[in-house]
């Protein structure tokens, strides 16, 4: 008969429901802001979370799913928000010729 202890235990590489609410409440507050920073907060969070996954293979332990896509996502927020909003703005402001 089966182990009913082994199918009770929670895998450590799925991601908790927490989690989710954490990167939707950073997603939507990008997207309130403008649509460059919901792209570019939105993918570095996914691409944060493929870097957990990758790490958790690498180290064979379970990890926290958190840290790495909210720093990226952070990061990447106020980057775009005050960094490359404001230049592309300035750079669209005036003519170019080529």
């Amino acid at each position: 008969s089966p182990n009913p202890k082994k199918y009770a235990r929670i895998p450590p590489h799925i991601a908790r429901q927490g989690d989710f609410v954490f990167y939707s409440v950073l997603v939507s507050k990008a997207g309130t802001h403008s649509f460059p920073a919901f792209v570019s907060c939105a993918l570095v969070v996914m691409f944060g979370l493929g870097g957990t996954l990758v790490l958790l293979s690498v180290y064979k332990m379970a990890l926290p799913a958190l840290p790495i896509s909210i720093f990226l996502g952070t990061t990447f927020y106020l980057l775009t928000r005050f960094a490359i909003e404001p230049w592309t703005r300035d750079l669209l402001a005036a003519p170019h010729y080529v």
